[in-house]
């Protein structure tokens, strides 16, 4: 019998339906991913099966068993002994999830002595997740942790009951590459030792195929396939799934040139739509008229793989390969001269004490960096959160003033703000938008006159859409709208900050496609700031790996991605999850130091598998291992 088995869930929240007719059966020890865009439903789930609606919601219909138990008709008071006990739940962003005014002990002990009556076992379960020094780190609060080391403590706290089941609900979206690999090590090891289950909610297909035995795919509240992970990785059959796949920036071990990514047209319907046939209907390229008029039944696409859609689709039918198709050449001759020179950067923080907030260490978030960046080319500057990437990019537009270095626009010195031949995109376009501002002002606020429809038009946006505010677009669309104000001052170069990682990855697409359409076109040059692999490897021409404030690996994109020499730029590209399935054998431990007491000699050392008594004295200096390749290593070559 199965540990959970779900059978035609429904939800409503007032007249909204966010869950329909949901089936699905999680065996024990058995990873079970759901996956799809934001807005299909797969949060929702999670919160009904743990009875954690918002107000106004309910379950309408269905059947949910657990271990024997039917959830549906416990009290309140039996359902508080079995959530958090046999059944767990890890919430997406733990800094907002832990009690900031209580230590993490405290909270893991209190979890443990609701379920378990046992406060002993504190430092077991920090421990047992992979944290270093538990018995310190008991002591602390939430605040003096890292965002990887307060999801473990999230895990850690989901263990107190012992649950059978874990549902994680996207346990990993904002931690970098190399923190995401440990988190996830840490539940598949989990899984493994316990013979736990676990539901796992993500939007990233490299995470469902290095974790999932199982896959769900939903698309506006419904189940649109169901498959083995094997299988749905080989075959897809739902069009929604091909499309994901080929929307899909993949890290590919080469590199033939740019691809235009598949997009998906329009979003994941609204909550409130009324369908009479397909949900996905209205984005689908391969549409029937069938399809707009009735509900497509479930169809055996292979063994235990089953595909809610009327076409016919047969299993050996299998997903373009990601890397394949129409490509763009890319320009991998020397580059030429470079527009921005960034020459021995420093930007640090004084950190200040006492009544007369005297100055006694710096914050060194940027110690030394050089950059070129030549016309018409971009730049990716990558690394973890913290090391300085942002630091940077303000720096050179002048929004955050340097301590020390130089800053060239061709041949002229940079003081003070950036000319308006530099602007930026940011992370966030929600929060980079003015909400009291129309669309027609956003963009023409940095050049009034300018031609609003038709620099809405660049960025493909209809010009009919200028009379609106930014909360009346999609994520999407408000990062085109950022683009477009960056582009009405006709810059040059765009700093671009995370521009897609808040995005999912059919958006992305979009949003990448443009960017590289744009560079086509307008010649501009990007230094684009990421920690997502696989779009450096879609969109740029060389990458700069950055760890603590300075530069550890440049070169060419094909020199730092397929031949990597420094131990940190290996771990990041290992850390990676891919959909192909491989993976390099090489693992960095830790968390990155403070930037206010950087390790002596090699900033990386201390979590370096190969790191020598030389490691441990001098730093690095950089290494040329080929006419446009250096590294910071002394076992470079």
């Amino acid at each position: 019998m199965s540990l959970l088995s779900v059978r035609d869930l429904s939800v409503s929240i007032g007249t909204l339906c966010p869950v329909d007719g949901v089936s699905f059966e999680i065996e024990r020890g058995e990873t079970l991913a759901l996956l799809g865009e934001s807005g299909c439903g797969k949060s929702m789930t999670a919160l009904a099966l743990m009875r954690l609606l918002p107000p106004g919601g309910s379950i309408v219909q269905g059947a949910i068993h657990f271990a024997d138990e039917d959830l549906c008709c416990l009290t309140e008071a039996q359902m508080r002994h079995v959530r958090g006990g046999k059944l767990g739940m890890i919430f997406q962003e733990p800094a907002t999830s832990l009690n900031p005014v209580m230590t993490v002990g405290e909270q893991i002990a209190e979890a443990l002595r609701f379920h378990a009556g046992n406060e002993t076992r504190v430092i077991e379960l920090l421990a047992a997740v992979g944290i270093p020094d538990p018995e310190r780190r008991a002591r602390e609060y939430p605040f003096q942790m890292s965002g990887g080391m307060k999801q473990r403590a999230m895990i850690a706290m989901a263990l107190a009951g012992a649950p059978e089941l874990l549902i994680a609900d996207e346990p990993t979206t904002a931690l970098d590459v190399t923190i995401q690999a440990q988190v996830l090590d840490v539940l598949d090891g989990l899984r493994r030792a316990r013979g736990m289950a676990i539901l796992l909610i993500t939007h990233d297909l490299g995470v469902v195929a290095r974790m999932a035995d199982q896959i769900g795919l939903m698309y506006a509240g419904q189940l649109v396939e169901m498959a083995p992970r094997a299988a749905f990785f080989a075959a897809p059959g739902h069009p929604y799934a091909r499309r994901l796949f080929e929307a899909l920036p993949e890290m590919a071990m080469t590199n033939e040139g740019q691809r235009r990514l598949a997009t998906i047209p329009g979003s994941v319907p609204p909550l409130g739509t009324v369908f009479t046939g397909c949900r996905f209907a209205d984005r689908c390229s391969e549409v029937l008229p069938v399809c707009h008029r009735e509900l497509p039944p479930w169809r055996e696409h292979g063994p235990a793989h089953r595909v809610r859609c009327h076409l016919e689709v047969r299993a050996e039918q299998s997903v373009r390969k990601v890397g394949a198709g129409e490509t763009a050449s890319v320009d991998v001759s020397a580059p030429p001269q470079a527009l921005l020179t960034v020459r021995e950067l420093k930007v640090h923080f004084p950190i200040r004490r006492g009544v007369l907030q005297r100055a006694v260490g710096y914050v060194r978030a940027v110690d030394g960096v050089d950059l070129a960046l030549p016309a018409g080319r971009t730049l990716a500057l990558v690394g973890e959160s913290g090391c300085g990437k942002t630091t940077v990019g303000k720096a050179i537009l002048g929004l955050q003033a340097p301590t020390a270095g130089d800053i060239h626009w061709q041949a002229e010195k940079l003081q003070g703000l950036a000319p308006e031949r530099m602007q930026m995109v940011f992370q966030d376009p929600f929060g980079s938008l003015n909400p009291r501002m129309r669309i027609c002002e956003i963009v023409a606020e940095g050049r009034p006159g300018a031609d609003v429809a038709r620099i809405l038009e660049q960025v493909s946006l209809s010009a009919s859409m200028a009379d609106r505010y930014p909360h009346e677009f999609s994520g999407g669309q408000r990062q085109r709208i950022a683009i477009a104000r960056a582009l009405a001052v006709e810059p040059q170069v765009l700093i671009c900050d995370e521009p897609t990682s808040a995005l999912d990855v059919s958006v992305q697409a979009q949003i990448l496609n443009l960017l590289a359409e744009l560079q086509q076109t307008l010649g501009l040059s990007y230094l684009f700031i990421t920690h997502n692999i696989g779009v450096v490897n879609h969109l740029a021409h060389e990458v700069a790996v950055m760890y603590l404030g300075r530069i550890v690996e440049r070169g060419t994109v094909d020199e730092v991605l397929r031949a990597p020499r420094h131990p940190y730029t290996q771990a990041l590209l290992a850390a990676v999850p891919r959909i192909d399935g491989q993976r390099m054998d090489v693992k960095v431990a830790g968390d990155p130091p403070s930037p206010s007491n950087p390790p002596a000699g090699c900033h990386f050392h201390p979590r370096c598998p190969r790191a020598e008594a030389c490691c441990r004295e001098a730093y690095p200096p950089a290494v040329s291992v080929s006419t446009t390749q250096t590294v910071n290593c002394f076992f470079a070559n």
